[in-house]
């Protein structure tokens, strides 16, 4: 159920992250929020500035904002595709954290596994699974 639910937030959580990559600038063609008129020049934008982003932008499908004195790009498919592998990588990374216990779930009552386990690792405790790792830390045992 664990796996589930943080599986779930962070599938939402990557999801999500394409519709924020497009930043506060407001919408596409035919926006009215205040950036400037549709199909027309932003305030501040020189004509010829104006024409010209208007011709490139029919040509290459993209949108631009002027944002002060410089144009920006509102395609941020790269940043919504990089945010998206992160998410992945986070979320199984967080979702297979759980495997070496479940493996000792799985084993506890295995008189095999215990022995084997103990010839292995000295510092085995066959109550919780874990040894003492040669750094210190308990690991859960996985033979």
């Amino acid at each position: 159920m664990r796996k589930i639910l943080i599986t779930t937030v962070l599938t939402i959580a990557t999801l999500s992250t394409s519709a924020c990559a497009t930043g506060p600038y407001g919408g596409g063609p035919g926006d009215t929020s205040g950036n400037g008129r549709p199909g027309g020049c932003f305030s501040g934008e020189r004509r010829d500035d104006c024409r010209e982003r208007q011709s490139y932008e029919r040509q290459s499908k993209h949108h631009y904002v002027w944002r002060g004195d410089h144009y920006e790009d509102q395609n941020a498919a790269g940043a919504a595709i990089a945010g998206g592998i992160i998410g992945f990588i986070l979320g199984t990374a967080i979702a297979g954290s759980n495997d070496d216990r479940d493996y000792y779930n799985a084993h506890r009552n295995d008189r095999d596994w215990r022995d084997r386990c103990a010839k292995s690792h000295p510092g085995f405790d066959p109550r919780t699974g874990t040894y003492a790792g040669p750094d210190g830390f308990r690991r859960y045992c996985t033979r």
